[in-house]
This record gives structure tokens, C-alpha cells and sequence, in this order.
């Protein structure tokens, strides 16, 4: 009966297929070695051991490593920037940004565009103490999908990335995603001093007709990657 080896190296994987029977314990042994070659990136002596094993009837089939996660290389300082760019690669979100103020039921203004996010441009820029906060929309009054309509998919540890003008990146890795009632207070949401963090708001829970908006309020904070 025929048997199949699976060697995984960090920089291929090589599956061994032999074209006869062999001793069980032979074929441990070269799986014990393979598990050696795994740790220590020998592939390559993984593949000369099977052919040792099966001869040249062995068939190896080898595939590439699953390529690296395109992100900002670490700035030597954290230098702040005017967001012009916010980029979320779990949720394949790139989103364009408008600053907002205060509106006239003073709360933060929201972006005109459904496909953007706003930016609070009356708190703190990326890369400064305390709250850089954006805000977008969950969907539109037709029902289509807002540039957060899979924010609540997002999950801790995610990566967040704010882009200025000129190309400059600041990098946030997720640290809690949270839903707060309408009207919850949100000062904390919005200092200006202390740690800094990313804050992303939009809207959750069921839709209110009465007050044209949602129940609740779904918010991820984030803090720097480094």
C-alpha cells in the first residue's frame, strides 16, 4: 500500500509520493527528519532524503510561501500627519478623507461622501497624543453599503493605516472594538491628551425611523504598531 510524506518548510512545502511499498519504520524515520528540516528551513535536505527513501519514483511538487502583508516600514520617529488617506487591508478598505467640525446639533460631522471617511479635524492629527478620530457611514438611505458597512467584521489585531498627501504612513494595530448606545457619553472618545489611539465610529444596531439614524454606535480604537 502506498503511503504520502508531507515535509512543510518555511520557505516551501514538498510532498512525497512513493511508488511502492516501504517499511513503516523507515518512513517514520524520514518524517522525524523532515519535522528537523522544518525547523532548522532545510528543505532541500528533505528533498534529497526522499529520494534516498523512494528513489527516483518519488514526485515533488513545491509551491511558493504565501506572500508577505504589504505595510509601512517603521518610521524612525512618530511624526504627525494630516490624514489624507485610510486604509484598512482586512476589509480591503481604502477610503478618502474629509475634515468635519462640530455640527449644529454639535456632534462631529460626517463625510459627504458615502465611499469616504470624516476626520475630527478640531482634535488630534495621527501620530499626536490622544484621539484621532474618524468617522463613516455604515450604508445610505437606500440601503447601499457605506465605506463601514464591514467595520464589525474587523477583529482585534487588525492593522490600520492613515496615509498623508506626500505619502508618509502611520501604522495601528486594532486594540478593542466596542458598541455603545446613541447617546453613551463620548468625551473619552475625543481627548486631546494621554495615550495615542485611532478611533473609528459608525453606526449599529437597528434603525430608529422616528430619529433617521441607528440605535447604536460601533466603535474600534486603535493604538500605534509600533
Amino acid at each position: 500500500m502506498s503511503r504520502k510524506l508531507l515535509l512543510l518548510s518555511s520557505a516551501k512545502t514538498v510532498v512525497l509520493v512513493p511508488a511502492a511499498p516501504v517499511s513503516t519504520r523507515y518512513v517514520y524515520y524520514i518524517a522525524a527528519v523532515g519535522i528537523v528540516c522544518v525547523l532548522i528551513g532545510a528543505a532541500d535536505v528533505s528533498a534529497r532524503l526522499a529520494r534516498a527513501a523512494f528513489g527516483d519514483s518519488a514526485a515533488i511538487v513545491a509551491f511558493a510561501p504565501l506572500a508577505a502583508l504589504d505595510l509601512p516600514a517603521a518610521p524612525s520617529a512618530r511624526t504627525a500627519l494630516v490624514p489624507a488617506v485610510l486604509r484598512i487591508p482586512a476589509l480591503e478598505v481604502r477610503a478618502e478623507v474629509e475634515q468635519v467640525g462640530v455640527k449644529a446639533d454639535a456632534t462631529m460631522g460626517t463625510p459627504q461622501d458615502f465611499s469616504n471617511v470624516s476626520w475630527y479635524s478640531l482634535g488630534s492629527k495621527p501620530g499626536e497624543p490622544g484621539s484621532t478620530v474618524f468617522a463613516g457611514h455604515v450604508n445610505n438611505t437606500r440601503l447601499m453599503s457605506g465605506v463601514f458597512g464591514n467595520l464589525s467584521q474587523i477583529k482585534k489585531g487588525d492593522y490600520i493605516s492613515v496615509d498623508d498627501e506626500a505619502g508618509r504612513s502611520l501604522l495601528y494595530r486594532v486594540y478593542s472594538v466596542e458598541t455603545y448606545e446613541k447617546n453613551a457619553p463620548t468625551d473619552a472618545l475625543f481627548t486631546t491628551t494621554g495615550v495615542e489611539q485611532l478611533v473609528l465610529i459608525t453606526c449599529d444596531g437597528d434603525w430608529v425611523p422616528s430619529a433617521k439614524t441607528f440605535d447604536r454606535r460601533l466603535v474600534v480604537i486603535a493604538h500605534p504598531a509600533y
